[in-house]
């Protein structure tokens, strides 16, 4: 009986380690298909995948494992079903068929300036009242990542205004309408004078802006993309919610290089004149930021997909010598998982001109374009930080169909 029970158990662990194993397989295959391909109307685009999967497009049925061509002669969005050897889905793969684009790409490093869409709410604090006790009114009220949009039904502008305005209610409770996680709620505090400057307090550290250093990626007709990844509070890591801002030509200081486990920096500063202003943001996204401004006047590049990179030499643009030069890279691997779109090709600087000068990527080279074989392919996101000459890049397809969003 213990015999037969034993072997019962063997069985049932064989059958979950199985299923485990198909499982991590199948998770496997999902990620080495992307979610969508571009190819180019009226024109050939071969294709192969490393997966032992089917797909079906227009009623035509393609092993992905092997070579094969699509080709469609109008524009549009189509759909490919792929499943493991045929019988089990793995994803709807959309064909996006586009005209042939071009974009200048720029590598100018430019100074950043963005206003916060509402105060965003960095955290909640406890301080000392004039009755000498203390008090924390937003505690269990207002988180991190709150935007505070409006007081007792004013809209707030900028953190001066909501501090004018909250000292004005002498101890009376407000109203705050909050935007959380994309939802509006509204929440009521009661201020609280300050022993420490007699002004009325709710407890909570706000940003109205940001601004930093970064590389405007390319232009196209009167819209540029920059950075390759959204502006990111400093403090909370959350992507900002912006209501506008602008690209400004900065003052560039020195170049901090970067060491393994500290990544470098390019130290300038920035002047809020309006002849430095060289560009309007419109929107802070995952994929960038993106805006208007008057097109270079610089060599057009055709856009590439991601079926066009191919591992090896390729160069990014960069003005970060103070003159506009290529430097040469080398592509390591182009990733066809869509899981994290600002991580999809890893790239190493070869460059020894640009090695001398930064050691490799340093922050402010994001949104730096790289080039290959007279296509834009992608920009610069994120570097390693225990190699500071390797980092991350984002496909230029995903910049440019998010630019056209």
């Amino acid at each position: 009986m213990r015999k037969y029970y034993y072997r019962k158990i063997l069985i049932l662990l064989f059958f979950l380690n199985l299923l485990a194993i198909g499982t991590l397989y199948i998770r496997y295959c999902r990620e080495q298909l992307p979610n969508a391909i571009h190819i180019k109307k009226g024109q050939e685009t071969s294709l192969q995948y490393d997966v032992p999967a089917t797909a079906e497009i227009n009623h035509q049925k393609i092993q992905l494992n092997h070579p094969f061509v699509l080709k469609q002669s109008q524009t549009g969005q189509y759909e490919m079903n792929a499943s493991l050897f045929g019988t089990i889905p793995l994803k709807k793969i959309k064909v996006h068929v586009v005209d042939t684009k071009k974009v200048v790409p720029s590598g100018k490093v430019v100074g950043i300036y963005v206003e916060t869409k509402g105060l965003l709410v960095l955290e909640t604090d406890t301080f000392t009242g004039i009755d000498g006790a203390s008090h924390a009114p937003s505690s269990n009220k207002l988180y991190e990542g709150d935007y505070i949009l409006a007081v007792n039904g004013t809209s707030i502008d900028s953190k001066v205004s909501f501090m004018s305005i909250v000292n004005q209610c002498k101890g009376k409770e407000i109203t705050l309408d909050v935007r959380r996680n994309s939802k509006k709620i509204t929440i009521k505090v009661h201020p609280v004078m300050s022993a420490a400057d007699h002004q009325y307090k709710i407890g909570a550290w706000v940003r109205d802006n940001t601004q930093g250093i970064g590389t405007l990626t390319y232009t196209s007709k009167n819209g540029f993309g920059g950075l390759g990844h959204g502006i990111c509070d400093m403090d909370t890591g959350i992507l900002m919610q912006i209501k506008g801002g602008f690209l400004l030509d900065p003052q560039i200081d020195s170049i901090s290089k970067g060491q393994s486990g500290s990544p470098g920096e390019i130290v300038g500063n920035i002047y809020y004149k309006e002849e430095n202003v060289i560009g309007a943001i419109e929107k802070n996204t995952e994929k960038g930021i993106y805006g208007t401004m008057t097109k270079e006047n610089q060599k057009e590049y055709e856009v590439g997909y991601r079926q066009d990179i191919k591992e090896g030499k390729a160069y990014i643009i960069s003005d970060i010598s103070g003159e506009s030069q290529k430097y040469e890279i080398k592509i390591r691997k182009v990733n066809h998982s869509e899981s994290n779109t600002t991580k999809s090709m890893e790239i190493e600087i070869t460059d020894q001109k640009l090695l001398k000068l930064t050691n490799g990527i340093v922050q402010g080279m994001s949104g730096s374009p790289i080039v290959q074989e007279d296509k834009f392919i992608g920009a610069v996101t994120h570097v390693f930080v225990n190699d500071p000459a390797r980092g991350y890049a984002i496909l230029a397809e995903t910049m440019v169909e998010e630019m056209g969003k």
